[in-house]
């Protein structure tokens, strides 16, 4: 794989949302080329060229494989046809390393990733594994353009997935509660709001001198004796933290039964 100042080419298998969000990150820089049953107008207009999947293959110098888990074995048996000397990059959940490699008849250029759809801008924590050497500075500088990697073992990725993966749903599912809270009492179109509170919060953390800690932002805001504290208590007393570990736990056990 070429240094990331000479690769051109690119290629996508699957353009729905977490192919679509890297596109959208990578298509100012590279020339792309796609596949998917369901060609999209928006990808297009990024200049991306749909084709069909071996002429994706033989066009590019990295392959992104971002279909769901479901259909990545039949995906990989017509991708392993063409593959030569490219990088395989896989974003399937659950997919692991030695499945995905034996789907690609034995083909070694592979690493796994794990992102989120923070992709889009360059916020993501990505995780990687790979037991080839050869292209690893290259593939990371790649994936650096999309967030922030972090070399991970294997039998950490449904962990990752789970958490970190999954993470803007559940951020999400939070906010969407606040939303619905905020409008029972009256308040219109409180997500804007909740999405200006999202990036103050997040402010607050990059631009103190020292990274605050979760805990450090929540003793901030929590006066003691005052509103903020109220409803924090009330909060740990309804046993939230346990419900949150089960519900990490379920799908943890969810990305495991996707690798079997």
């Amino acid at each position: 794989m070429k240094e990331i100042k000479d690769l051109k080419t690119i290629g996508f298998i699957g353009t729905g949302n977490l192919g679509r969000h890297a596109i959208e990150r990578l298509a100012p820089s590279f020339k792309i080329f796609a596949f998917d049953p369901v060609e999209s107008e928006e990808i297009t207009n990024l200049g991306v060229q749909y084709t069909d999947i071996k002429e994706v293959i033989e066009s590019s110098e990295v392959i992104f494989l971002t279909v769901k888990p479901n259909i990545a074995d039949e995906v990989n048996s017509t991708i392993s046809n063409f593959l030569s000397s490219q990088v395989l990059i896989s974003f399937v959940a659950g997919l692991k390393f030695e499945k995905l490699k034996k789907q690609l008849d034995g083909y070694e250029n592979i690493y796994r990733a794990m992102p989120t759809l923070g992709i889009s801008s360059g916020s993501s924590p990505i995780a990687i594994y790979t037991e080839s050497k050869t292209n690893e500075s290259s593939v990371i500088n790649l994936l650096s353009l999309l967030g922030r990697c972090i070399q991970i073992d294997e039998d950490q990725f449904d962990a990752f997935t789970a958490i970190f993966g999954a993470g803007p749903a559940y951020i999400s599912h939070l906010s969407d509660t606040l939303s619905e809270i905020a409008k029972e009492h009256g308040f219109n179109d409180p997500e804007s709001w909740i999405r200006d509170l999202l990036d103050g919060t997040s402010f607050i953390h990059k631009s103190s001198e020292e990274s605050k800690r979760f805990k450090d932002i929540k003793t901030m805001v929590a006066s003691k004796g005052g509103v903020t504290e109220a409803a924090l208590a009330k909060i740990d007393a309804s046993g939230i933290k346990k419900i949150w570990q089960d519900a990490i736990n379920e799908a943890i056990d969810k990305s495991k039964s996707l690798g079997e």
